[in-house]
């Protein structure tokens, strides 16, 4: 009796989350695909995205940004003193965007890296989940 009430169940999660993984491959192979068509790509004079990456885990998985910012030391004194705002500006963009729709509606993460192109350091990181973005 119990079987019986168990194999649609089973097929029914089975079912679920195999549109995750298959959600998290298109997130996934879209990700890379850009990268490869547009990367590394000077969005203005200090700063170029470098890649866009979609990590799987075990949540709804997170699409990683890395850019990398080409400063002089007075540009970097400025960036530092402004790196909440550059936060807030993220996030703002993570909430409006049309192009993020699909994965804002799977749940994903979405993390922001900043790099200094002469230091080669990580000069931010910003990640923002869907409590913070819806």
């Amino acid at each position: 009796m119990y079987a019986r009430k168990a194999i649609p169940l089973l097929a029914i999660m089975l079912a679920f989350f195999s549109c995750q993984e298959k959600k998290a491959d298109f997130f996934e192979r879209e990700a890379r695909e850009y990268t490869e068509k547009n990367c590394p790509q000077q969005l203005d004079e200090v700063t170029r995205l470098d890649s866009i990456v979609f990590v799987k885990n075990q949540g709804a998985g997170d699409l990683c940004l890395y850019y990398t910012l080409i400063l002089d030391d007075d540009a970097r004194a400025k960036v530092l003193e402004k790196l909440d705002e550059i936060g807030d500006e993220n996030l703002r963009v993570v909430r409006n965007s049309v192009i993020y729709a699909k994965h804002k509606e799977a749940g994903v993460g979405f993390t922001y890296i900043y790099h200094d192109a002469e230091q080669g350091n990580v000069i931010a990181t910003y990640h923002f989940t869907p409590e913070d973005y819806q």
